[in-house]
Formats: C-alpha cells, structure tokens, sequence
C-alpha cells in the first residue's frame, strides 16, 4: 500500500513482487486494491519487473509496465499439492481480465500454480526462470534445480517448504537480471538465515523450538504442511494476538484446515489476546488446548510436555512475536527485537 507513495521518489531500478494474499482486510482491503495500489507504484516508475508466473494476480501487473521490462518466475517441476493445502480458502482464482473462474492445472498451494482463463483471456506466461525438479526437501530445506533462460544449476536454500522455495526462485532471477554470477547465488541462498520468526531456531532447556509467524490462512496452512503434519505428536504453542500490526478481525483463523491437524494428535497450549477464539477454532477441529495464562506459562508447559532433546514449535502472530522474543530474551541468545 505504500508502493505508490515512495516510489516516484526513490525511483527503483528492479521490482520483485511474490505473491498476493488475503491479509489484514481491515487495514488493505480485498486483494484487488491492493494489486491496483501495487500497480499505481510500479507504472511511476521505469523499473525491470521480476513477477510470479504461478499468480495470477501479480502476473497481471505486467500491464503496468512495457513488455521489454517484465520478467517471470515459476515452478514447473514439483507435484501439486497435498489434499490439506487445497482445503485452504482461495484467495485469487478469477480472471484478472475477464472475471472467470481459472481452470488450474496444477495448484502448489493457496492459489499459486498453473492456470488459464477458459475464455482465453489471460494465460500463465512462461517463466524465464524456473524450478525444474526439487530433488530433496526436509526441515532444514531443500536442494532443487533451476532453469535460467535454459541454462540449469543445481542449488540450496537452507529455509524448508514451498513458500521459500519460491522466495529463494525470486531472489535467482532477480540475480539473473542483474548479471550476478551463478556461484555467488548459490553460496548465498546456502548462507542464507531465517528472519525474525520466520523459521528460527532457538535452544531453550535442551529443546529446540522452531518460531514461525503465522498471519493469514495461506501462511499458517504451509506451516501445517512443512512442519506439523510429519511429526508425530507434535507439541504446540498458539499465541494469537489481535493488536493493530495482527489485523483486528480473527475471523481468518476458521480459514486454516485445521482439521488435518488430528491425525498428528498433536500436543497443543494457546495464550494471547484471542487465545480462548483460537482454543474454541481448534475444538471445532476436533483438537483439544490447554489455555496458558500468558507467554512465560505456555513456554514453560511446552518446555514440560517435550522430552529433553526434542523439538516442538511456536505459532505466533505479530505482536506475539514481539512479546515472545521479550520473554525468549530473559532465558537464551535470541535477540528481543527483530527487523
């Protein structure tokens, strides 16, 4: 939303734009604003568009800019997605043009994937740079081959699931773009670290706790998918804030296929603001929670319930984050704010 406000300013040579999903409809709107705001910023500027094939929406945005300025990137060879993933509300599966609902041959997850329009007005655009075939994929993430303009590289992104698989693909093309030899790409995804909440590691009382930000369906549905579902009896802790940063509405949370949850018979402590609207979403998926009294509680029953040397992971929103890294502070390395 504020692409259209600095743009014109800082005048940006290169432009990157992920994916489009419904997030905090109280403060941007349904995603159609925002893909218009986004365009209002890219057509004030000059700049090279590097844009995800596999949305159709930000696919879409190339009319703002020449042709000759609009690249794309893409994943070509990966499965679709598992069952739990398509149960997740689709945020954009219409026609940008025409309105129509999209045929998609293949969907990764949300409504990222391989689509047309059945009135033919709007068509996937072949990538320029894709994934060709991921050959190993685990919590500590994964090695896939890469096509750029036909010229294949075996590479490593050290941040599991598919959401960073296509946030590494992005960071390669836009590499692309800029003549950035291939071996200094590779070194650096390998390199690459989590950012603030964003599938950190932290050691606390000989267990490691994994700390992923969750703050749409999209987003919490791959947590589900990466890390909860292969585990078996997971522990978990929820902490669901609904400050001005977390968006007001809540209402999302009945958007995540928690259902799928079950068959790991998780483990699972909620706290927060709306601890007790998430502890009554899990009922309804047939999970029962154990409510904390606040963050220091929940970490300590976590730390209980999970055997020394285990592992087990923290699901915060925003705020939460910013709470749980004050509390996390006090008892490891972890930096109490983050960027």
């Amino acid at each position: 939303a504020s692409l259209r406000r600095v743009a014109p300013d800082l005048q940006p040579t290169q432009i990157v734009v992920t994916n489009l999903f419904r997030d905090q409809l109280d403060r941007y709107g349904e995603l159609d604003t925002t893909a218009a705001l986004i365009g209002q910023g890219i057509a004030a500027t000059k700049a090279h568009l590097y844009l995800n094939a596999d949305d159709p929406l930000v696919a879409s945005l190339a009319k703002y800019a020449a042709p000759e300025r609009v690249s794309y990137f893409g994943i070509e060879g990966l499965p679709a997605m598992a069952a739990t993933a398509q149960a997740t509300a689709t945020d954009s599966d219409r026609c940008p043009v025409c309105g129509t609902r999209l045929i998609f041959s293949r969907t990764f997850y949300g409504h990222i994937g391989h689509y047309r329009c059945p009135k033919g007005d709007f068509v996937r655009p072949q990538p320029q740079v894709a994934v060709t075939s991921v050959d190993e994929t685990n919590l500590e993430g994964s090695h896939f081959t890469v096509a750029v303009q036909g010229r294949r590289q075996n590479l490593q992104v050290s941040l599991p699931g598919t959401y960073n698989l296509y946030n590494a693909l992005a960071a390669v093309a836009l590499a692309a773009g800029l003549g950035l030899h291939q071996d200094l790409v590779a070194r650096t995804l390998t390199a690459t670290t989590a950012a603030f909440g964003r599938v950190e590691k932290v050691s606390l009382e000989g267990r490691t706790l994994y700390l992923l930000l969750i703050k749409n369906p999209a987003g919490f549905t791959q947590v589900l998918e990466t890390f909860l579902l292969s585990q078996n009896k997971p522990s978990v802790l929820l902490i669901i804030n609904d400050n001005i940063a977390d968006g007001r509405d809540v209402s999302w949370l009945w958007d995540v296929p928690l259902e799928a949850l079950t068959v790991a018979e998780p483990a699972v402590w909620t706290t927060g603001v709306r601890g007790s609207d998430m502890a009554l979403r899990l009922h309804y998926a047939g999970i029962s929670a154990h409510q904390a009294v606040d963050i220091a509680e929940g970490l300590q029953q976590l730390v209980r319930h999970t055997p020394a040397g285990g592992t087990a992971f923290v699901l915060p929103t925003y705020t939460a984050m910013l709470e749980l890294r004050k509390v996390l502070a006090k008892q490891t390395k972890l930096e109490e704010a983050g960027v």
